[in-house]
């Protein structure tokens, strides 16, 4: 599971590399529904200043993370 922010569309071409649907961080923040769980969980997003943007700090703040074992 690939979650991805941008804001040109450049972090969104990279996210499509490594998943074929990859997830926009905005739509999820607008949704309540925020536990994840998969083999493996990414995040594509610009940095600015040596930091992910604000609303990227808040969707992992405000997220519940699990990775499930490979079958």
């Amino acid at each position: 599971m690939v979650f991805y922010f941008t804001g040109t569309g450049n972090s969104l071409y990279a996210a499509r590399y490594f998943s074929d649907a990859p997830v926009s961080i905005p739509q999820e923040m607008r949704g309540t529904q925020r536990q994840f769980s998969d083999e493996a969980i990414g995040i594509v997003c610009p940095v600015y200043a040596g930091e992910p943007p604000k609303l990227v700090k808040r969707f992992l703040r405000v997220s519940r993370w699990t990775t499930s074992p490979r079958s």
